[in-house]
């Protein structure tokens, strides 16, 4: 006589395999190429494919990851008063990725914006690189940009624009941060930002009292500048968490 399978075993095997199979198709249009329905489903795809940390191959062999970055950024009042450095990425880690089981992609944005401007910055030339360092409190990147693209010497056109689209990100974000923890009264009126690297102790070292020195890559005073669509409660609400 052959035995019946019991009804919350098929509930069971159903449910499963629906969820197997929609797991599968959201596998398969996240790794597809881009079309209408991709682009529908942006953001919650993102975030089931993409929960907390994406996985860097460069954390592996031949070439690790082994430098630590850093975003910090000041406020000045003028051209001679400024505030103190505030690393912002410290704040982010703290908060959002420290003893956090489930940490948030919240946490690591500094430390993305950093990684990517250092890395080009460290491909300009000096003359380039004494620009990004010169202080500009009106049309920022157009001036910049006039600047950097007249030397003969130059860099690609591609990292230019790179560097400067990520100059002017930043800014926003050190505007965005300035309101929220200094006071949209403090009578701030330009910001500043520069990035650290601390490189890891290496292998033949372990044994040594040695710390590396850190680099810092310093960027000129910029306007203070926002984007369409910027949030500056929410950004201040998320600072207030981070600082608690």
């Amino acid at each position: 006589m052959q035995q019946t399978r019991p009804a919350w075993l098929k509930f069971l095997a159903g449910a499963l395999g629906i969820v197997l199979t929609a797991h599968l198709a959201a596998t398969a249009l996240f790794v597809g190429p881009d079309n209408a329905a991709k682009s529908a489903v942006k953001e919650p795809l993102d975030s089931y494919m993409l929960p907390f940390f994406q996985q860097n191959w460069s954390l592996f062999a031949p070439n690790p990851i082994s430098t630590e970055r850093s975003l910090l950024v000041r406020g000045w009042f003028d051209d001679e008063r400024h505030t103190e450095w505030v690393d912002v990425t410290d704040l982010e880690i703290k908060a959002a990725v420290l003893h956090n089981l489930t940490p948030s992609r919240v946490g690591i944005v500094t430390r993305r914006l950093a990684t990517r401007i250092g890395q080009q910055h460290g491909r300009l030339n000096s003359e380039e690189r004494r620009a990004l360092a010169s202080h500009y409190h009106s049309d920022a990147w157009d001036r910049l940009k006039a600047r950097l693209m007249q030397a003969e010497d130059r860099s690609p056109s591609g990292r230019i624009s790179y560097v400067l689209r990520y100059d002017e990100t930043i800014t926003a974000y050190a505007t965005q941060f300035a309101y929220a923890y200094w006071g949209e009264d403090a009578g701030l009126t330009y910001v500043q930002f520069k990035t650290e690297e601390y490189p890891a102790p290496r292998f033949a070292d372990r044994h040594r009292d040695i710390e590396p020195e850190p680099r810092s890559r310093e960027f000129g005073r910029r306007p203070l500048v926002e984007f369409d669509n910027q949030d500056r409660e929410a950004f201040a609400a998320a600072i207030e968490r981070f600082t608690r």
